[in-house]
């Protein structure tokens, strides 16, 4: 093949992939040789309108390239835009078109040339597999009469567990074991059917074989959620399949909801509910946990206790054979005592689905999400560079940004996050302040915001001279401010007094205190909780230390506002925000301060 040499210019890609959970991406980078050796690229789940497609190109780190880079003439960014724009639209009208790779692009200063492509079809359209879903409703998660099915009387029983950890339980609980008169001092009951009263929650722990019967009894009984934490079902392989679909179509026809099979249960602690087999049970607080894996939810509430960390719910999905993490979503979306939603995903049956939902519930509560799963062993198979490059784990965290969920990797930086993002609610911008009576910690504030995409802005003459009046004549009259070792908790507050009457310069407000003979933690703490009380912008607490501070980090606990002890992971926790989204007008208010919290607004 002869074909004509283009002159040179900037190479970049564009590659279309069919997703298993999300159906058909696209993604841009830079391409030729630097595709495989930056992986610079960015990925968006279609279909997507010309300013998603702008976003996407700004998005990269090589698109100072694009805009022309020491001294080189800017390329012809609107005429990229048009042609990627087209491939998108072409990919998702083309139900055939399995993937593309276009690569490279050579980009001009006017004009793009594509020079290398590659389309592959098939005759059938690979997309999520959706699970159908009915709406269920938000009141089948507050019963009023739980049923034990398979409660035992035997510590090594699962049964034992979940009824053990029921017993806080407030409304009627009702042990079901056919081989006992009594459980824990409770009556036990042969059948469901043998209970005189209502039951509004069945927790199965029956062996697998039994649940289908189990499950035609608690239809008969009327039983509206059946939780079911036997395993041995569609996890265990294909043969096992078919007993899974048997008690779905069971719930169906009885109008029962299913949380699970082969789960841990649900958590309520508002409610003093326990629905687990795990051997402890989490505070009450704010944050929803959603996750796929029943061993991380019990080493996450093992790790809450002692952090004095709360939940509003904590529901381990199972094999969502009917209520899936969609299901899951609209209940903390609707439930008062949630303010912010953390997620642990293996996998999404329907990622369309989720991203429709998720998008809905994040603009009310925000959400977090770890999603497991960033191997390179998955790519092994690849045929293309875009298959490479856009595989499962790169897919699931640019569909999270696109819905408005902010994706991380660690289960620490996860609920970090939530437990910000309970407190202060999203930033309205990212104009950041940062006040500390320590030097060192000033530079680092600096290094770390610009490190996490945050903007340190300057302080204006007006506010500077308010601080000139009361601060030693030897600050260093900038941002961050360091108000010099010597300060106590009144130059604190006189400060934040300051901040307070002008917050129109700043969105977040960093505060870092240390130990020192001069303050005293706990009023300092209370300065900063009185500061965050006073003010609709978001204040990130960074008390820095160990036990000297312990007075002012109950305080801030008790009043529900974080603390960050490393200062690097309060900028990368408020960084990883920014990155997906800021406040909307009028899309969040701060929540009244706690009974029990000593401060409040002035």
């Amino acid at each position: 093949i002869v074909a004509k040499q283009m002159p040179g210019g900037l190479e970049v890609l564009i590659g279309g992939k069919t997703d298993p959970a999300f159906g058909k991406v696209i993604t841009f980078g830079l391409g030729g040789k630097l595709v495989e050796l930056l992986q610079d690229v960015a990925i968006r789940v279609l279909p997507i309108t010309e300013d998603d497609v702008r976003a996407m190109i700004r998005d990269i780190e090589g698109y100072r390239l694009i805009q022309g880079y020491r001294g080189e003439a800017p390329k012809d960014e609107e005429a990229l835009i048009r042609v990627v724009t087209k491939m998108a639209r072409q990919f998702i009208e083309n139900p055939g078109i399995r993937e593309f790779d276009l690569n490279p692009i050579i980009v001009y200063e006017e004009g793009v040339t594509v020079v290398d492509a590659r389309i592959i079809v098939s005759d059938t359209h690979a997309s999520g597999t959706a699970r159908l879903s009915i709406k269920a409703p938000p009141e089948i998660f507050y019963p009023d009469s739980i049923a034990v099915i398979g409660a035992s009387a035997s510590p090594q029983k699962v049964g034992y567990s979940i009824l053990r950890n029921l017993l806080a339980f407030p409304g009627d609980l009702y042990p079901v074991n056919p081989a006992r008169k009594e459980v824990f001092g409770r009556e036990a009951y042969p059948s469901v059917l043998d209970i005189p009263g209502p039951v509004d929650w069945a927790v199965i722990a029956v062996p697998a074989r039994l649940v289908p019967e189990v499950m035609e009894e608690c239809g008969e009984k009327g039983v509206r959620l059946a939780v079911i934490v036997t395993a041995g079902f569609r996890e265990i392989g294909e043969d096992d399949v078919a007993l899974e679909e048997q008690v779905v179509e069971i719930a169906r026809r009885h109008g029962i909801r299913i949380i699970g099979p082969n789960c841990l249960g649900i958590m309520m602690p508002h409610q003093g509910i326990n629905a687990t087999f795990d051997p402890v049970s989490p505070r009450a607080g704010d944050v929803a946990f959603i996750s796929q894996s029943g061993a991380i939810i019990t080493t996450v509430v093992d790790w809450s206790l002692p952090e004095e960390f709360g939940f509003s719910s904590v529901i381990s999905v199972g094999n969502q054979a009917d209520l899936g993490f969609e299901h899951y979503l609209r209940f903390a979306e609707q439930d008062q005592t949630t303010r912010s939603v953390t997620l642990y995903i293996e996998e999404i049956q329907d990622g369309r689905r989720f991203m429709e939902i998720v998008r809905q519930v994040a603009d009310r509560k925000p959400v977090v999400a770890v999603k497991s799963g960033s191997s390179l062993k998955g790519r092994i198979a690849a045929s293309s560079h875009t298959g490479s490059l856009a595989g499962s784990y790169e897919v699931y965290v640019a569909a999270f940004r696109q819905a408005g969920v902010i994706p991380v990797r660690t289960l620490r930086d996860a609920f970090n996050l939530a437990e910000l993002l309970a407190s202060e609610g999203y930033p309205q911008g990212n104009r950041a302040i940062a006040i500390t009576s320590a030097g060192g910690f000033a530079v680092l504030a600096s290094d770390y915001a610009e490190m996490h995409g945050i903007t340190m802005v300057d302080l204006p003459e007006d506010v500077l001279h308010e601080l000139n009046a009361f601060l030693p004549a030897y600050w260093n009259r900038a941002n961050p401010m360091d108000i010099i070792g010597d300060a106590d908790a009144t130059r604190f507050a006189t400060l934040f007094d300051v901040l307070i009457r002008h917050q129109d310069f700043w969105d977040i407000a960093f505060v870092i205190a240390v130990p020192t003979t001069l303050a005293d933690p706990a009023h300092i703490a209370n300065e900063i909780v009185r500061f965050s009380q006073n003010t609709d912008k978001m204040v990130v607490g960074c008390m820095l230390g160990g036990d000297s501070l312990r007075s002012g980090l109950r305080i801030l606990r008790s009043c529900r506002i974080p603390n960050f002890p490393e200062l690097e992971d309060a900028f990368k926790a408020v960084g990883s925000i920014l990155r997906v989204r800021t406040a909307r007008p009028g899309e969040w208010t701060r929540p009244p301060p706690p009974d029990r919290c000593p401060v409040g607004r002035r």
